[in-house]
């Protein structure tokens, strides 16, 4: 697949291994700064950032960058220092982005949805030169200012503080906003990301500019964004989806929507009076947002593409959606690790031919410069195409490493340059990738392997469902059991023998959940990943009835 560029658009060099995204100059994109240098030359007056009330220019957000740069400098910040946001998706997260990248610092990005304490623990490991703390976010200025090594806090949002931070204005005030001009090598770290911290203490994944720009190349390719374009990411910047989409709009001069909604019903009306061509969603928000009232009537002529991912979604759930958006759906698989997406089920494969409806159960197949194979989680050998095991990753966009942890390295990253996921998947005879939990997710019941994916995917299908999530629970009589925790649609009331009778009515009965939860709703991470530990750690605490001696 070949991509059309409009003017001011990157391109692809179809390269030796993964295509890498081309600079609107025709250079290859090894450098985040570059990105932003060179739309501010080919589209300078173009909408870069949209917000509810204002407009900044390529232009603009250049020398916002180059200030941050300069005034890094000023610190006393050196090539190869942590440079960290905490904060919510703003002009400034990007400034800083763009800003360390531009000096030769390594930007950091951390979530701002964590506990003080959680921050605290991923500052001491990461020990940045300087922290700039977002907007509403002053309650992680008393953590930051008292990491070892720290030049200077900043804080967006406040005109001043007594507490050591200093206010971004007048941290910028006179920082120059020229560009200094540093080049970084194609594989030094340039950016590092942090896990949720869902399995133990947080992780700093190291992407380089390589993993960058090869990661850029097929959003550009399949997606079609240009300088007409209007995208939007309700994702945190902290997320690799999240900026990835800040990074190819940039790329591509097209102008990222920073604007947000209260409500699924406002996030709607606000697609469509900004006209929005191009958003990412993870399906969490694909599931509620398709039973928003009115939906179906709403507007989405403006959108041309949804991209989704970081999740399986039902099938019921993904072709009640492509009825409503009208739109082309992508989806991507991938880990922040493997610098996201690694897989894409394209717009073509939403809509299957006869008999080759199961693609909709899949995640797709590898992009170029990528390799995926299914491994036993025990031994590591591969296993038969259609057998079921652990996902391994391997090509040019898996991570540097985890910063300063070589026992999760050699944990993770095995022999010839293979990531493991801790997912559970399969591989079809055409190369489709079919996700089934995470490995750990794997219920087995009587002997049985019982994967909650499948379970989950038929119970969807019932018309009352809006949310479900399928773990296992301990049963004296199977050792374990499948158990669904279920949030209702609005205005309905499904009951627990109602649907576990619509389950067995479509799985076999070791597959069926022996008990129904019902909940206002699922516990998620920042990424939108429902948290089933938390699910299976709360129900062990619960006395939990089996319905049926016959399960």
């Amino acid at each position: 697949m070949t991509a059309t560029s409009p003017v001011g658009a990157a391109t692809l060099d179809p390269g030796e291994h993964g295509a890498t995204a081309l600079l609107p100059d025709g250079r290859p994109v090894v450098r985040i700064a570059d990105i932003l240098r060179a739309n501010a030359v080919a589209t300078p007056t173009a909408p870069a950032i949209i917000e509810a009330d204002r407009v900044t220019s390529f232009a603009e957000l250049d020398r916002l960058a180059n200030r941050v740069a300069n005034a890094l400098l000023r610190d006393g910040v050196r090539a190869g220092d942590r440079v960290a946001f905490i904060g919510a998706n703003s002009p400034a997260f990007l400034a800083v982005l763009y800003g360390a990248a531009k000096m030769g610092a390594i930007p950091t990005a951390l979530n701002n949805r964590l506990a003080p304490p959680e921050v605290a623990q991923i500052l001491q490991d990461a020990e940045p030169a300087v922290i700039v703390i977002g907007a509403g976010d002053e309650q992680h200025v008393p953590v930051a200012v008292t990491i070892t090594g720290l030049l200077r806090a900043v804080t967006v949002g406040a005109a001043g503080s007594e507490n050591g931070a200093a206010a971004w204005d007048e941290w910028l005030t006179d920082a120059a906003d020229t560009d200094p001009g540093a080049q970084q090598d194609v594989d030094d770290t340039a950016v590092i990301f942090y896990t949720s911290g869902t399995t133990g203490p947080a992780k700093g994944i190291e992407l380089t500019g390589r993993n960058i720009g090869i990661a850029l190349s097929p959003l550009q390719t399949i997606i079609r964004l240009d300088n007409t374009s209007v995208a939007t990411a309700p994702i945190p910047f902290f997320h690799i989806a999240g900026i990835g989409l800040a990074l190819v709009a940039t790329l591509n001069g097209s102008a990222l929507l920073l604007e947000s909604a209260a409500s699924l019903p406002g996030l709607i009306e606000l697609w469509r009076r900004q006209q929005v061509s191009h958003a990412v969603v993870v399906p969490a928000v694909l599931q509620v947002l398709i039973n928003v009232p009115g939906v179906a009537d709403a507007d989405f002529s403006a959108l041309k593409y949804l991209i989704y991912g970081a999740a399986p979604i039902p099938v019921p759930v993904l072709i009640r959606a492509t009825e409503i958006f009208g739109c082309s759906f992508v989806q991507s698989y991938g880990l922040t690790e493997s610098t996201g997406g690694i897989t894409i089920l394209t717009p073509e494969d939403h809509h299957p031919a006869p008999g080759l409806e199961k693609r909709l159960q899949s995640v797709g197949r590898p992009l170029k410069g990528s390799t995926v194979k299914i491994v036993d989680p025990a031994t590591s050998e591969e296993l038969p195409i259609g057998q079921r095991g652990e996902v391994l990753i391997g090509g040019d966009l898996v991570m540097k490493g985890y910063w300063r942890r070589p026992d999760a390295n050699s944990a993770t990253l095995l022999p010839g340059g293979w990531l493991r996921t801790g997912d559970g998947g399969s591989v079809d005879e055409d190369g489709y990738l079919f996700l089934h939990d995470r490995v750990k997710d794997m219920i087995v019941s009587g002997a049985e392997n019982v994967y909650p994916a499948e379970v989950e995917s038929v119970l969807s299908g019932h018309p009352a469902i809006a949310e479900i999530a399928v773990v296992g629970v301990s049963s004296e009589r199977w050792g374990e059991s499948p158990y669904a925790v279920v949030v209702a649609k609005p205005g309905t009331e499904p009951s627990e023998r109602e649907i576990i009778d619509w389950a067995r009515e479509r799985l076999a009965h070791f597959k069926c959940p022996i008990g129904v939860q019902f909940v206002d709703a699922l516990p998620r991470t920042a990424s939108g990943k429902i948290r089933k530990a938390v699910i299976r750690e709360d129900l062990a605490t619960r006395p939990l009835g089996e319905m049926s001696a016959e399960v």
